[in-house]
């Protein structure tokens, strides 16, 4: 199997004044720094969740979608978990690192995932590598098929 890359998202939307993501930057320096130990280049470009176009160019599905530090804004909550299923394969799945941010948010991207995604696990923090498991975060592992 071809590996392919995805691309990586940008919450803001297409009318945001801050349109150019901040984190860009700093993805492409550790993209960099990391290229020795990585099979390809990945390519990275800003995925807006709530453009259909787009999320077809990349041409998915995907067998693995990973996320982290994503749910922190309540109207754009929904469209990330429109965008994580229609990036995900069915027997694919989403690994999420996640940290509250925002009650109303998190409200509303739970919701959505209890709709979308049947199987919802939490990755309980003494499976983590010590130096990256926060109290505050949590990975999940979110699954389309049981």
């Amino acid at each position: 199997m071809r590996a392919r890359w995805p691309r990586i998202h940008c919450p803001w939307p297409q009318h945001h004044p801050h349109r150019y993501c901040p984190v860009m930057p700093a993805l492409r320096r550790n993209l960099k720094r990391n290229r020795p130990a990585l099979p390809k280049t990945p390519k990275h470009a800003q995925l807006y969740w709530n453009n259909a176009d787009q999320i077809r160019a990349l041409k998915p599905p995907f067998d693995l979608v990973i996320a982290a530090d994503v749910v922190y804004m309540e109207d754009s909550a929904s469209q990330l978990v429109f965008a994580l299923d229609a990036l995900v394969a069915p027997h694919g799945a989403v690994l999420l690192g996640y940290q509250l941010r925002s009650p109303e948010a998190d409200r509303v991207f739970w919701d959505r995932c209890a709709e979308t995604f049947p199987v919802i696990e939490k990755v309980p923090h003494e499976h983590l590598h010590p130096d990256y498991a926060f109290e505050e975060a949590d990975v999940y592992v979110l699954r389309k098929r049981r």
